[in-house]
């Protein structure tokens, strides 16, 4: 188990896994939060009007999607050896 302490009041503990149902379950987690951080990106990009900055934060929705794309079929990778 590895111990990562950032200060005296928040004291994190992670372990490494290779179960693929406790996989799946970060998996999800991850993309929940980058889903999350998509739909913040979108409205900043719908917020500003300067037409390069827009090509940029389009560049990092397209990014973004790439990302929950491959997020998505680890997550299946995942359920497919758990649930076979």
């Amino acid at each position: 188990m590895c111990k990562i302490v950032t200060d005296e009041e928040h004291e994190h503990i992670h372990s490494h896994t290779d179960d693929p149902l406790e996989i799946a379950e970060m998996l999800r987690e991850t993309l929940a939060e980058e889903l999350d951080s998509m739909s913040e990106l979108a409205a900043t990009w719908h917020m500003i009007d300067d037409e390069t900055i827009q090509k940029k934060l389009m560049e990092a929705v397209r990014a973004k999607q790439k990302t929950i794309s491959l997020l998505f079929e680890a997550l299946q990778e995942s359920e497919k050896k758990a649930w076979g």
